[in-house]
């Protein structure tokens, strides 16, 4: 039986091991491909970072990660990383299936995935990075209410050329505020 977070006909389905061959899937897609590095990621690899994810619970979690599932398919994967407890604050990322862009899954995932984050007590903050031609995952941060915060000129390299890179970000009251309408 799946268990996890429920938007009507989405779930996001705490990581396990054995989603790895999806995840190994999801990222071998040109989509992906053409926005991530995902060359060096063998399978041992993202079983570790499953394994490392943590539950929301755990005090000393460092990062979170679901896999989302639409009716009986693996849609997609979002997560949260780079989390200090100190500052309050944390990065995410999210990877869609190419069959199931411009549907606004993303979208929704990443809203289910803000909705659990923000009970985290300590959470202030949440940023997240795309490199500046990806303007899908631009349109999933500005549907969710995020504001671009800058451009970082040549700030990563993709299969050798430099990128530009965008950091956006959204605060605990900005959350809530969108929340209340």
């Amino acid at each position: 039986m799946v268990t996890g977070v429920v938007a009507s006909d989405l779930l996001l389905v705490p990581a396990h091991p054995e989603h790895v061959d999806f995840w190994l899937a999801l990222r071998a897609e040109a989509g992906a491909r053409r926005y991530v590095d995902t060359e060096d990621d063998s399978r041992e690899v993202l079983v570790k970072r499953i394994l490392e994810a943590g539950t929301l619970g755990e005090p000393r979690a460092k990062g979170f990660r679901w896999f989302v599932r639409l009716g009986d398919a693996w849609v997609g994967t979002v997560s949260a990383r780079d989390v200090s407890r100190e500052h309050g604050r944390l990065q995410i990322g999210y990877m869609m299936a190419e069959a199931y862009h411009g549907r606004g899954l993303g979208s929704r995932a990443v809203g289910m995935m803000l909705e659990r984050l923000f009970t985290l007590p300590f959470l202030h903050r949440v940023w997240l990075t795309t490199l500046s031609e990806n303007l899908g995952s631009q349109g999933v941060a500005r549907k969710l209410g995020f504001s671009l915060e800058g451009t970082m000129r040549g700030h990563s390299v993709l299969r050798g050329e430099r990128k530009d890179q965008q950091f956006w970000g959204m605060s605990r009251s900005d959350w809530e505020a969108r929340r209340r309408g």
